[in-house]
């Protein structure tokens, strides 16, 4: 018991529901590691070790067979479609140089962030850690541990370590409607996806999602602009405005938008998109010129913008008269923009992606191997 002298306890200021939220209040960081053996305290002896550690994106057996099993599983691919050189050329061995942010000290490049029980390797990320994004490249898990959502548990974890590290964003890849196997990134908010008309990141909500429903490939931008545009034409009682936002002539019909083809209509297909996953656009053996995917250019538009010939090049580690330009390759004009293998096609695949205000401007480093 305290003496007359000893001081009284402070008031709690907080009401008995505000100590209620406190105690069931969410914190991402620390609800994520808080299964992680070594946040467990040292006396504990755990029946089973469970650990997550980022890696270098390199080729191991354990890694192959983690994706053979998540591939036929999953996907319902055969043996006869996985193989080791086929996992080497999607999953390992990325360009991104890996290395420690000069200004901070958080890893950039591409890594596997591996799941591991008792030693055994049960799940996988891809990642590639960007100065100012998590882009999340892939994800896998063994389907012994199919019941425990480790995609969702993925996206949890992914995103808490672009705010443990200081990164601004957590990119979930690209966003497919009409592909169901895509459709759980919406689940998780805020969420924006990009519009390749405007560059601005819409939110995905609602009103987006009705126009995906309608279209395969649908930009909120334009469609504000036909809005707009119908509502300034509209003659005196040619047009009603409805209450939910669409138009409608005097035949009740709907106004059809005026950015989007009769052909583009969706159909009940799930996956309406020609390759909608990376394996499936690797497989094709086709150019990224010619794979159709949003805001990559075209093979008509990369020759409008960029002059391939004078893209510059380094043929050694040292800088000054080891750059070149590409039209200085011996091989240079066999090659072709939508051939792959050759190096006029990986140099015009680099320059669709990256657009032509910076193919213009950069050194391609060769040297590297």
């Amino acid at each position: 018991m305290p003496d007359d002298n000893s001081p009284c306890p402070a008031p709690s200021l907080l009401t008995p529901l505000e100590k209620k939220h406190e105690n069931n209040s969410f914190d991402l960081i620390t609800s994520v590691h808080e299964s992680e053996t070594r946040e467990l305290d040292s006396d504990l002896q755990p029946e089973h070790v469970f650990e997550v550690n980022l890696e270098p994106d390199t080729y191991t057996n354990d890694k192959f067979a983690l994706f053979s099993n998540y591939q036929q599983n999953v996907h319902h691919e055969t043996d006869a479609d996985i193989s080791r050189e086929g996992f080497r050329r999607f999953l390992c061995g990325s360009p991104l140089h890996r290395h420690a942010d000069a200004a901070d000290g958080k890893p950039l490049g591409s890594y596997h962030q591996c799941y591991r029980l008792d030693g055994r390797l049960i799940a996988m990320s891809v990642l590639d850690l960007l100065p100012h994004a998590v882009s999340g490249v892939y994800f896998l898990y063994h389907s012994d541990f199919e019941k425990w959502s480790f995609g969702k548990l993925s996206a949890l974890r992914e995103a808490a370590l672009a705010l443990e590290k200081g990164y601004e964003y957590y990119y979930m890849g690209y966003y497919i409607h009409s592909c169901k196997k895509m459709r759980y990134k919406g689940d998780y908010k805020p969420q924006h996806v990009l519009d390749y008309y405007s560059w601005e990141w819409d939110v995905l909500d609602d009103e987006m999602r009705a126009l995906m429903d309608r279209w395969k490939y649908a930009s909120m931008s334009v469609e504000r602009k036909r809005k707009a545009k119908a509502v300034d034409e509209r003659p005196a009682g040619g047009v009603s405005g409805k209450t939910n936002g669409s138009l409608s002539n005097d035949n009740n019909t709907p106004a059809e938008p005026d950015h989007h083809s009769p052909d583009e209509e969706d159909n009940d297909d799930d996956d309406t998109t020609r390759h909608p996953t990376p394996l499936a656009a690797s497989r094709s053996k086709l150019s990224l010129l010619e794979l159709g995917m949003p805001g990559v250019l075209t093979l008509s538009q990369l020759r409008a913008t960029v002059d391939l010939d004078s893209m510059k090049l380094r043929l050694s580690g040292r800088a000054g008269s080891n750059v070149h330009e590409m039209r200085e390759i011996v091989s240079w004009d066999d090659g072709s923009e939508v051939d792959p293998a050759s190096i006029k096609g990986q140099v015009a695949e680099f320059a669709a992606a990256v657009g032509a205000e910076v193919a213009g401007s950069v050194v391609m480093d060769f040297s590297r191997g």
